[in-house]
């Protein structure tokens, strides 16, 4: 069950697209300035949608999220994954199961890793990346403590629009990059998208882990 769980949650280390904040130069940015532009705004849209692609121990697989407020909704071949606010919901269809917990914060990160965008990297210390690419802010995020298993995230951001164009994330257990192939904001979801699809999955074995 712990494996599926991850697997949902290296999902996505996907995230968003943003708008320019403030009339600050480049140039006097520090690394958590960056990150908090890039979390105001995800924070200030009220829904958003994103396709990803995600390159995990030398595979690459597509996907897409959708997220309003504290609820998303996260689409792959391999597992699809709900949160309602309240349930999560985890599908696999190799197995046709479907694992419902009520998330703590930390499985939530694990699901859906735009809340580590949207903390602006709380929990973490920040550097700009010894790798220079013209047009892009490359921070290092490491954990303060490391009970969350990730060792360093890198976010790749557009310096003109604060868009994170690519999350790497490396943990105990390997390497992870996401990179945001397409991006929406200031979309209108109607609560259903966030809710899991019982008619659409009628064989599936529902294990209640709450």
């Amino acid at each position: 069950m712990k494996k599926l769980i991850s697997i949902s949650g290296l999902i996505l280390l996907l995230t968003m697209c943003l708008f320019g904040f403030g009339s600050a130069s480049a140039a006097s940015l520090t690394p958590e300035q960056v990150a908090q532009k890039a979390a105001s705004v995800i924070n200030t849209s009220k829904g958003l949608s994103a396709e990803f692609s995600m390159t995990m121990g030398g595979k690459t697989t597509r996907g897409s999220i959708k997220s309003a407020g504290t609820k998303f909704v996260v689409s792959m071949p391999e597992v699809s994954t709900w949160y309602n606010g309240k349930s999560l919901y985890t599908y696999n269809p190799r197995t046709s199961e479907t694992t419902l917990i009520t998330p703590t914060a930390q499985e939530l990160a694990e699901s859906n890793p735009l809340l580590y965008i949207k903390s602006g990297g709380a929990g973490f210390t920040y550097k700009f990346s010894t790798v220079k690419r013209q047009g892009k802010y490359i921070i290092d995020l490491l954990p303060k403590n490391n009970r969350t298993g990730i060792r360093k995230m890198t976010f790749t951001v557009n310096s003109s629009n604060f868009h994170v164009e690519k999350i790497a994330v490396d943990t105990s257990a390997g390497s992870t990059v996401v990179t945001i192939t397409s991006f929406k904001t200031g979309l209108t979801l109607p609560a259903s998208d966030f809710e899991y699809p019982k008619s659409k999955y009628p064989k599936a074995e529902i294990v209640d882990l709450r």
